[in-house]
């Protein structure tokens, strides 16, 4: 993740890289739905932007941002894949972290 600070001159210099990629996933994630089937579903984020999950078996698995430079596609780049069931959509990401969501 990258370091940003406010500059090295100011006193109230702030480092913004404390949070995991499944955290910030988490925090900026507003909204989660499913169909019945535990198949297909959508995560949505506060900018409006959302990924899609479909999970039909082997030949039919994948995620997708609903548009780049987003927040949701900025999650999507980060993960290294995700389980999508009854129980919950549990995102992996590159960093080693993970996050679930539930309905």
């Amino acid at each position: 993740m990258e370091k940003r600070t406010t500059g090295a001159d100011d006193p109230f210099q702030i480092e913004l890289n404390s949070f995991s990629q499944a955290q910030s996933a988490a925090a900026h994630a507003v909204r989660y739905v499913a169909n019945s089937e535990f198949n297909q579903a959508v995560l949505f984020f506060e900018d409006g932007s959302y990924l899609q999950f479909e999970h039909r078996g082997r030949d039919s698995r994948w995620a997708h941002a609903s548009a780049e430079r987003t927040q949701a596609d900025r999650a999507c780049v980060a993960m290294s894949h995700f389980r999508l069931n009854a129980l919950h959509l549990q995102l992996y990401f590159e960093d080693g972290s993970d996050v679930a969501f539930t309905i």
